[in-house]
């Protein structure tokens, strides 16, 4: 069965989304039950639940909807695209924004790499290999703060994500100068 025949099995067109069809397919299912009809096999529930299968299929390759108007007739408008990814740094370390680091060091040698800058810029008072994460005491501004650096590992290297926060009062600070100070600190 194929995707037109499938569609005309459940009575919808070929406009219609996703969710016209899994209403469409659960109204006729009830009727066409075994379990409602009391008999051991229905030929209409099988070929319903084909049809359903085959549009199923056809939704999570993304072809079900692909060039299709949306449910009530209006053109869908296109998909946003994807943002460009970060280009690969040549060499060594690159800054990314105001609080992201980008290694070109796979994410094992990179954390080492992090952690030892770590105990340059502050002292590093937590450590967890496993979930690629540490944390570093700083000072900055006179203020004792809480640097929290995440890691993961893209195709192109690895990113470090460094979050800033005050420990002597509620806030959040500007990363920026401390990312700097780690980016200078590594070798």
């Amino acid at each position: 069965m194929d995707v037109a025949e499938a569609r005309a099995v459940l009575g919808v067109g070929e406009g219609d989304r996703w969710e016209v069809v899994r209403l469409a397919y659960r109204r006729r299912i009830r009727s066409a039950h075994p379990d409602t009809l009391g008999v051991a096999t229905n030929p209409a529930a099988v070929r319903l639940n084909e049809a359903y299968a085959v549009l199923s299929r056809a939704k999570r390759a993304g072809t079900l909807d692909a060039g299709t108007a949306g449910a009530r007739g209006a053109p869908r408008p296109p998909a946003p695209a994807p943002p460009p990814p970060t280009p690969p740094p040549p060499v060594g370390v690159t800054m990314v924004g105001s609080d992201t680091l980008l290694l070109a060091a796979p994410p094992d040698e990179a954390f080492a790499l992090l952690v030892e800058a770590g105990h340059r810029v502050g002292n590093v008072s937590y450590v967890d290999r496993s979930c690629a994460i540490f944390e570093v005491v700083v000072r900055q501004d006179g203020e004792t703060c809480s640097l929290v650096v995440t890691l993961q590992g893209r195709a192109h290297g690895t990113e470090a994500f460094l979050t800033l926060e005050a420990l002597e009062r509620a806030a959040t600070l500007a990363p920026d100068r401390i990312v700097a100070r780690m980016a200078a600190a590594l070798p």
